[in-house]
């Protein structure tokens, strides 16, 4: 995957994804709810790839700054936002009754 060593976020992403599938075994979750944690993550790293892709094109059709291609970025990269933010929900809803339990015993 070219753009995985050039872009720090989604270094993370893959970091953050395998942590996941790992913690999700170690709190003992069942193999959907391990899957959805790995989903959900891989879901982000592509719209996050989606996202380059989106600004890279950007770049190359206009590389000086322009207020149409500044609002197409935007998007893209609210695209981005709003999966986060999905993906973060899903994650609490997951995981908080594992981690909640873990704590009380």
């Amino acid at each position: 995957m070219w753009v995985a060593p050039r872009t720090p976020s989604l270094r993370l992403g893959i970091t953050v994804v395998v942590a996941l599938a790992i913690g999700g075994i170690v709190l003992r979750l069942s193999g959907v709810e391990v899957a959805l944690l790995v989903l959900s993550g891989t879901l982000l790293l592509a719209v996050e790839t989606l996202n380059t892709a989106i600004e890279m094109l950007c770049d190359f059709v206009q590389p000086q700054r322009d207020p149409t291609i500044g609002k197409v970025k935007d998007v893209a990269a609210g695209a981005t936002a709003v999966t986060e933010i999905g993906a973060a929900i899903m994650f609490g809803v997951l995981l908080w009754p594992h981690v909640h339990a873990a704590l009380h015993h």
